[in-house]
């Protein structure tokens, strides 16, 4: 369509420029989230809102249920990010309201606009740009006796390849307090996981002890980020400060980089307590709520997507 601001069009897939968009992606500060191979991996059949020569672009993904196209935010992306000129979030959201019933979206930039019901979310993240002595400081006095815990436990840091184990153990550890994953969603994780290794962009972190794996963590590393994607730990690695040894590990050695570690966020408050044992400090993300359906499916609609 056509608007006095240029021409915005909804793209699909196959209709996009993989050059063109990864050029993009490569200079946004949400590189790893918005790279299209990461959003192939965790919402195959994507769509972009593209507005002109891919002078700004929004990845959107639409489903349809009784008739209504809508988006909700996937899982294992946190945000989207807009590529290109970030002054141009108006109207792409403009042209998505246009053309979807109801969506569900978070976003890393700012939008004023009267049409959306809109609340803040957080997440965290640490700079790696100072030595790791200077990092170490400030964690908290938990972490350093975690991590005293851990050297005392005779239990190693190990470099894992299959991430099969990952899942299996989080299925076995909290399958039912995640009940929300089904096999699909456990099946683009894995096909996440293992496009980043394929692409040397990954770090997947162990600990065992007597080669009884007690904890696991996968990252992804790419342009000046580190995500922190998935990672679980049982009773024992408990006990001994596994997790906190993963971390540490990785910390120690991106440190002095320009690197950030981005946690994966939570505003669920003991993850979140968590993350900032080790520095981190949250960040803020905007999410954003539309619903453009008519009664009497409209205040089934608000429910869904948590509109009072």
């Amino acid at each position: 369509m056509s608007k006095g601001y240029g021409k915005i069009r909804l793209l699909k897939r196959n209709e996009i420029s993989t050059e063109k968009w990864d050029l993009l992606s490569s200079k946004s500060s949400h590189e790893i989230f918005m790279s299209s191979w990461y959003l192939d991996a965790v919402m195959p059949n994507w769509s972009a809102i593209v507005l002109n020569d891919y002078e700004a672009c929004l990845p959107i993904k639409i489903s349809k249920k009784y008739h209504l196209d809508y988006c909700l935010q996937p899982l294992f992306i946190r945000a989207f990010s807009i590529l290109g000129n970030q002054e141009k979030v108006h109207e792409l959201f403009l042209l998505l309201k246009e053309e979807i019933s109801f969506f569900n979206l978070s976003i890393d930039v700012e939008l004023n606009d009267e049409y959306f019901k809109k609340a803040d979310s957080v997440y965290q993240s640490l700079e790696l740009n100072q030595e790791y002595e200077s990092i170490y400081k400030g964690y908290s006095q938990n972490v350093k006796r975690s991590l005293r815990d851990f050297l005392k436990s005779n239990a190693e840091l190990t470099e894992e390849n299959d991430p099969e184990e990952l899942i299996t153990m989080f299925k076995s550890l909290k399958g039912k307090e995640f009940s929300h994953l089904n096999d699909g969603a456990y099946q683009r994780l894995s096909n996440l996981m293992k496009e980043a290794q394929s692409r040397g962009a990954s770090i997947y972190r162990g600990v065992r002890l007597n080669g009884e794996l007690l904890a696991i963590g996968f990252f992804i590393r790419k342009g000046q980020k580190l995500l922190y994607l998935k990672g679980i730990v049982n009773s024992k690695g408990k006990s001994i400060g596994a997790m906190q040894a993963i971390f540490n590990s990785v910390i120690k050695e991106n440190a002095s980089s320009t690197f950030s570690l981005d946690f994966g966020g939570s505003n669920n408050h003991g993850l979140a307590v968590f993350n900032k044992k080790f520095g981190a400090i949250d960040r803020k993300y905007l999410i954003l709520k539309y619903n453009g359906v008519s009664w009497p499916l409209r205040t089934l609609v608000n429910r869904k997507i948590g509109i009072k």
